[in-house]
């Protein structure tokens, strides 16, 4: 299992702590933001550490080669920046949606669990959360998309998310959770930028 763009990389703990038997992945662009839960999890078992739990640094648009068709699941939770527009396969975030892609296993599911307010004066396209442009967006990374739809407070507290818990989201905040599914490779990838180092948020 995969959490992609962790950053603080609790809810990979809690995770990893839920179930011992799965190998539970945290990524983020960010190596200062999970430097805590890593210690943790590296600790002995008698003080507390995580041995199914791991820590990598590298962005969403550059996941590491190793990883690439290995998960099947992955977790995006709270998403900003170029990772919340991959999320949505936004044309300008192509890589960042590609690198979601690659990272699943044939048959693998991401969830996405996304939170946008007009006080985040974010510029998106009309269509940004149309399910029906969504799903256009997505075919051509051969994901298809499975449901996506406001999300319930039970699903919310679900992610274990600290992000989630300092914005209220869900009470504060509109919240929407995105299913997908990878369904084939994609016949015609988009154009990856050579030497890509933006980050994911």
């Amino acid at each position: 299992m995969i959490d992609l763009g962790t950053g603080d990389g609790r809810a990979v703990l809690a995770r990893a702590r839920q179930d011992p038997a799965a190998l539970v992945i945290g990524i983020d662009a960010s190596a200062a933001g999970m430097a805590e839960s890593s210690l943790r999890a590296a600790r002995g078992p008698r003080k507390g550490g995580l041995e199914n739990a791991l820590f990598v640094v590298a962005a969403a648009e550059q996941p590491p080669p190793e990883l690439r068709g290995l998960a099947a699941e992955l977790t995006i939770l709270f998403p900003w920046g170029s990772l919340l527009r991959g999320a949505l396969a936004l044309d300008e975030a192509a890589d960042a949606a590609a690198g979601i892609a690659d990272l699943l296993a044939p048959d693998g599911r991401a969830t996405a669990v996304l939170s946008i307010d007009s006080r985040d004066r974010l510029v998106l396209p009309v269509d940004a959360l149309d399910p029906e442009a969504i799903a256009r967006r997505w075919q051509p990374f051969g994901v298809t998309v499975c449901g996506f739809g406001p999300a319930d407070q039970a699903t919310i507290d679900a992610t274990a998310s600290s992000w989630a818990r300092r914005l209220r989201a869900g009470r504060d905040r509109p919240v929407w959770a995105l299913d997908l599914v990878r369904t084939m490779p994609s016949t015609e990838p988009p154009m990856r930028h050579a030497g890509s180092n933006r980050r994911s948020d």
